[in-house]
């Protein structure tokens, strides 16, 4: 970009500049005046029908609004409820509480879902490794010897000769 040599050429860019900016914000202030006032007219479009309606409708529909929300509780207390229990039986298993994600698990109707834990347990034993996890050799210092480049069990050999000839063992 070229710098303005005059004093008029630096006011002209500094207008434009400034009229750029004033038409972004102008833009960004109508656009949020005309989502305001669509949703005010869609707010009185809506009480206008609800005044055209008759108290049987209002009640008809508030009725049915109340069937939606308690139907929309129910299944969630229904799934909160399978999600207990199959935490419940997972831990009576021994299983890990991850399981309660699987999706076998999940979408299994109450009869099934005993042997459903059953596959799951069977088949998470199945991955567990088979015997010892790590070596079951003891390593013992019995009988060892002290290395002739071992300064500290040399000394402590020295000290123990020394108090066995003080005591006159």
């Amino acid at each position: 970009m070229e710098l303005p040599k005059t004093e008029q050429e630096l006011n002209d860019l500094v207008e434009a500049k400034v009229n750029e900016a004033t038409e972004k914000l102008v833009a960004k202030h109508n656009s949020d005046m005309a989502n305001m006032r669509k949703k005010y007219d869609d707010d009185i479009r809506k009480e206008k029908e609800k005044a055209g309606l008759t108290a049987q409708e209002i009640a008809e529909q508030k009725i049915k609004e109340q069937q939606e929300a308690d139907q929309k509780e129910l299944n969630d207390l229904r799934a909160y409820k399978k999600s207990n229990e199959i935490s419940s039986r997972l831990a009576k298993e021994g299983l890990p509480s991850y399981f309660k994600n699987d999706t076998r698990l999940l979408n299994a109707s109450e009869t099934e879902l005993d042997k459903v834990v059953k596959d799951v347990k069977k088949e998470y034993e199945s991955t567990l490794p088979k015997g010892a996890t790590h070596s079951t050799v003891v390593q013992t210092a019995f009988g060892q010897t002290p290395k002739d480049g071992d300064k500290k069990a040399q000394v402590n050999e020295a000290v123990g000769d020394a108090i066995k000839k003080s005591l006159g063992l």
